[in-house]
């Protein structure tokens, strides 16, 4: 509680003229004040919030009908539930009635740097900005717990210490330092434990200090490239470790404020450091090293000098750090990859090559083993399908891991959907996008009526994704109760309509370009009508290279495997769905015995009983 004359008298207060106020490391405490009037004939409710989540007391105070009214401090030092609302900055709720003022103090202090980029929103308004904070939030943390996962994978399949290093660098870096820089730490995982959260700050903030040192010793290969930086790296490392057994003994404050400055000095020794292995030295790998340093020194400087005073709070210097970041470990992952390759290069020199080629082989089988479980987890081990339709399947993979995927969904009794589609490319690039497709599809599911609109959908999930993979695809839904069906495409073969009542095979391909072109792109969505005993036949383009084979599997027909595969179709439509899919499988298996497919094979065959 602050003294009422101090709140009264105008004379100790500064005006901020609109800037954000920032004060860098300061022991002082602040008192804020501002007026709110409604000029409207209608009630508000409004939302007064901080934006910065490490203030350690905040307190808000108002008067009300002339009366002085103290609200319930909120803080670091406090319990997360003491928050008026769920946002992981804090917040006050203010009611105005029509022509009402008020006038609102705000008492700040805290032993991290002050910035108080303090905000009036109406209500609604400030859960919009909440739901796309968390928005944000969780696209940087998904990204990033992605590319740790990966690592992690990565590391216990070939046993390479960098990889190691890299994941407990993100663990502290990345993952826990962020949440609790972001204020994410006591709103998930420790909001009645405040003293932890406050203490936990700067361990983890030393923590991540220290691992930045063996993960860029490691990473730049310097015991090797340059014998003086390494030991400069690790005396680097026993400092920040001395930090780490300081933090008992020294005050909160000093501690924080020589992270940052230690944190800088780390900036300026990685850029230094990775532009001489970089450029003078020529190891590869430095090069990402330094790009992803230079995003996080751009980042961090950003951050730092915001929280020291010196630039003004805006979106960049509030976003800078994970921004940086998140760049940072998609920079780093590729070059660590690239490390890996260089580094495995100069130990081969060393070894007999028949055992290096058998342990690569080993390691490329284990990664595709792990992928083909990716990928056979994406498509439907049963088919759930009503009665009154019959559905048979069929998969043929080019390689160990294929890029094909379809999935069929019983929506009802008397519906179904189905999509099948051709991811480019084979092996894990393959596997992850069609995995990324399975999550996608069932995402779009509540727009099954609407094959274009799950197509839209997929597009607008997939674009951009995983190395930039494009994939075709084609969307079929089905109504027996009211006799239609509606199809989309997007760049896929055609969907034959078999109408055995009339001997008649109609090719339907709607217009679409292929899914991940670009976000805005538009599918196109035909309608029939069905009778019973119709037949479906959706397929990938593998199955028409089958038909440009002769019996030994070689290629006989280029460029006519589409024409010669409606003539095999119209010779056999007379067959029970059964019996035509018995007779595809047959005659795959003698053009493909001798020679594997070069593509993936796919192909789904719906047929309606009477």
């Amino acid at each position: 509680m602050f003294p009422l004359d101090l709140a009264k008298d105008k004379n100790q207060y500064t005006h901020s003229f609109g800037k954000i106020p920032n004060f860098g490391n300061t022991d002082k405490t602040y008192l804020f004040c501002y007026q709110i009037k409604n000029d409207t004939q209608v009630a508000h409710d409004l939302v007064v919030f901080i934006k910065y989540p490490l203030l350690d007391h905040v307190q808000f105070f108002e008067t009300t009908n002339g009366t002085f009214v103290t609200f319930p401090a909120q803080g670091r030092l406090y319990s997360f539930f003491a928050r008026e609302k769920r946002y992981r900055g804090f917040s006050h709720e203010l009611e105005l009635s029509p022509q009402e003022t008020k006038q609102i103090w705000v008492l700040v202090s805290t032993e991290s740097s002050m910035s108080v980029p303090l905000f009036v929103a109406k209500e609604k308004d400030f859960s919009h900005f909440v739901s796309d904070d968390f928005l944000i939030q969780g696209f940087y943390f998904g990204i990033v717990s992605v590319m740790t996962f990966y690592n992690f994978f990565v590391f216990l399949l070939i046993r390479d210490k960098a990889y190691l290093y890299y994941v407990i660098y993100l663990l502290f870096g990345s993952i826990a330092f962020q949440l609790s820089l972001n204020g994410i730490l006591p709103m998930y995982f420790f909001p009645n434990q405040p003293a932890l959260v406050w203490n936990l700050h700067n361990i983890i903030y030393y923590l991540f200090l220290f691992f930045s040192f063996p993960m860029s010793m490691t990473f730049m290969n310097l015991k090797e490239n340059s014998p003086k930086l390494f030991l400069i790296f690790q005396m680097g490392m026993y400092i920040s470790l001395l930090g780490l057994f300081l933090i008992p003994f020294l005050p909160y404050r000093l501690l924080n404020a020589s992270g940052d400055i230690y944190s800088l000095c780390l900036a300026i020794l990685g850029i230094s450091a990775s532009s001489y292995i970089a450029f003078s030295v020529k190891f590869r790998p430095a090069y990402f090293f330094f790009f992803a340093f230079l995003f996080v020194i751009i980042g961090g400087l950003g951050t730092l000098m915001k929280y020291m005073g010196v630039l003004p709070v805006n979106p960049f210097t509030e976003n800078a750090f994970q921004i940086a970041m998140a760049i940072e470990v998609i920079l780093m992952a590729f070059g660590l990859g690239d490390r890996i390759s260089i580094v495995r290069k100069e130990n081969e020199r060393t070894q007999i090559k028949a055992e290096i080629d058998k342990q690569k082989l080993l390691a490329f089988q284990k990664e595709l083993l792990l992928a083909k479980k990716l990928q056979e987890s994406t498509l439907p081990s049963k088919v759930n399908h009503p009665e009154i339709v019959e559905v048979n399947a069929g998969y043929l993979p080019a390689s160990l891991v294929g890029g094909d995927f379809y999935d069929i969904v019983k929506l009802s009794e008397t519906e179904i959907i189905c999509l099948i589609a051709d991811v480019t490319g084979h092996g894990v690039p393959a596997a992850i996008e069609a995995a990324m497709l399975k999550i996608a599809f069932t995402q779009s599911l509540r727009f099954a009526t609407s094959p274009s609109l799950v197509l839209n959908r997929i597009n607008r999930s997939l674009v951009g994704t995983y190395q930039n993979q494009l994939l075709t695809a084609a969307a079929l839904y089905i109504n027996l109760e009211h006799k239609y069906f509606r199809i989309a495409n997007a760049g896929h073969p055609p969907l034959y309509h078999v109408k055995q009542n009339s001997n008649v095979i109609l090719p339907i391909r709607p217009k679409g370009k292929l899914i991940g072109l670009s976000k805005d792109l538009e599918f196109h969505e035909e309608e029939y009508e069905l009778a019973t005993h119709d037949q479906f036949f959706l397929f990938t383009d593998g199955l028409w290279d089958v038909w440009e084979r002769d019996e030994r599997g070689e290629k006989e027909s280029e460029g006519k495997g589409e024409e010669l595969f409606l003539e095999w179709m119209h010779s056999h439509m007379e067959l029970s769905a059964d019996q035509l899919h018995a007779k595809l499988e047959a005659f795959i298996k003698t053009r493909t015995t001798y020679i594997p497919p070069e593509d993936d094979i796919t192909f789904i065959l719906f047929s309606v009983r009477p």
